[in-house]
């Protein structure tokens, strides 16, 4: 059998409920699946994470293969978040899952016109939030390959030399 990659997933929760919920479900349900998580209470953190300048010495950060993100978030919202993703050349590609407790048709629509790849209401039974976290966990570390997510050479949010050249 042939040994899945490292998955590193970028959780933007601010429940700490859901957060440790979230977590516990792939530690003790998929104890072998090799998943890193990460996690970010707000926007704004997560905004800074992306923008965080290089460090002389250490090696670029690398960017998260999948990013979890709720909407509802203090401050700014998780709509900020997918903007930011969406607009950034090296984070174009990276597959963002909202899992919200907003089950509002107008939210669901907004995210997937904004890029979300795909949208996921929070239950409030434990079984059928267990099921979900397993189902996208599943299918984003075993059933789809994404491409590799590689170090960053500088700060995410800043645009890359040429950009709007054509090759």
């Amino acid at each position: 059998m042939t040994e899945l990659p490292l998955s590193s997933f970028l959780i933007v929760e601010d429940s700490d409920e859901d957060y440790a919920a979230l977590e516990r479900i792939v530690r003790r349900v998929r104890p072998g699946l090799p998943v890193h998580l990460q996690r970010c209470v707000s926007a704004e953190q997560v905004l800074m994470l992306l923008n965080a300048p290089l460090v002389p010495g250490r090696p670029p950060p690398e960017l998260p293969a999948v990013i979890v993100l709720d909407l509802n978030l203090p401050g700014l919202n998780g709509k900020v978040v997918l903007q930011a993703v969406r607009q950034h050349p090296r984070l174009k590609r990276t597959p963002v899952v909202i899992f919200s407790t907003s089950s509002n048709p107008k939210d669901i629509e907004w995210c997937y016109e904004h890029g979300a790849n795909s949208y996921h209401v929070k239950q409030t039974d434990y079984a059928a939030f267990k099921r979900a976290v397993e189902l996208l966990v599943d299918y984003w570390v075993e059933a789809v390959r994404l491409p590799p997510y590689p170090g960053l050479q500088g700060s995410l949010l800043e645009k890359p030399d040429g950009e709007g050249k054509t090759e």
